[in-house]
């Protein structure tokens, strides 16, 4: 059954607050079981399990992360959002991403995500002194 658009707009912001939370938990809610995450940073599918392992790692790399300035198209099957990825490193640089995610979804669930980032912007989000291992 077709999503409504107010349906896939409560979903879309539940998302990215739980995102923005941390709520792994919440993010497993929402993934369907079987959720593929693709991502042009690797080039590779994973599943939205794998993705949710990987996402500790990741919150630690930044004291914290908001998803601003959200641009929400819906299409037939999913939606089409822009934003703002604004994090704050733990050495006190303020950093921005832009981003677009296309995701598809059905009976409330996220089925698929495809997420573009422009990489060439990775040297100003991290900050001056970055190091991977650090």
């Amino acid at each position: 059954m077709r999503m409504t658009e107010r349906e896939l707009r409560l979903l879309c912001n539940r998302f990215f607050d739980a995102y923005q939370d941390r709520r792994i938990d919440e993010l497993r809610a929402i993934y369907a079981p079987n959720c593929v995450i693709w991502t042009n940073v690797f080039g590779v599918e994973r599943s939205g399990h794998d993705n949710l392992v990987a996402l500790p790692a990741s919150y630690a790399r930044a004291r914290r992360r908001t998803y601003d300035d959200r641009v929400i198209n819906m299409f037939d099957q999913g939606l089409m959002i822009q934003y703002t990825l604004s994090g704050v490193h733990h050495t006190g640089h303020r950093g921005a991403l832009s981003v677009c995610i296309v995701a598809l979804c059905k009976e409330g669930l996220i089925t698929r995500i495809d997420e573009y980032m422009d990489t060439s912007k990775f040297p100003e989000w991290r900050g001056p002194g970055y190091h991977e291992d650090g």
